[in-house]
């Protein structure tokens, strides 16, 4: 069993305080670069949250209008032949309505379809960033969003 004397301990004390001594004021030096890192990452979780809350608010919007859409029935048609038609310029006026008083108006519409009994709308909405400007040159991004509905007689 081997024993330690307070000499040897000391001397195992002062070497480790020697080579502690040798490695002080790295931190110093890396801290700045840590900081500058998580500030980046911060900036990039904050942009990135808040394009995705804007995206499912499109989202949203467009699954309305799409919705409300299905007003645009021409109901002459299905009274005289019982046939069911969509009038396109009357689903373009009616997603446009419910655009403009909705939660974001300042969404453009791309394109309101219709395939058959399908109506498809589609939006999009120019995201200012947050944080993005000051790292760097992107200031915005478009988000397109498509909601799709269907007609069941």
């Amino acid at each position: 069993m081997l024993t330690h004397t307070p000499s040897t301990t000391r001397q195992r004390r002062h070497r480790h305080r020697q080579r502690c001594r040798h490695d002080r004021g790295t931190i110093l030096l890396l801290f700045p670069a840590a900081l500058l890192a998580m500030i980046v990452l911060g900036a990039m979780v904050i942009d990135v949250g808040y394009t995705t809350v804007r995206g499912r608010e499109l989202q949203a919007v467009a699954a309305s209008a799409a919705n409300d859409s299905l007003a645009a029935l021409d109901e002459q048609v299905l009274r005289t032949n019982g046939t069911v038609e969509l009038n396109q310029t009357k689903a373009r006026q009616i997603v446009a309505a419910a655009i403009a008083r909705g939660p974001l108006p300042q969404a453009r519409i791309v394109n309101v379809g219709i395939d058959g009994l399908n109506i498809t709308v589609s939006l999009q909405l120019d995201v200012e960033l947050v944080m993005a400007p000051a790292l760097g040159n992107l200031n915005q991004i478009t988000l397109t969003r498509t909601a799709q509905v269907v007609v069941i007689h």
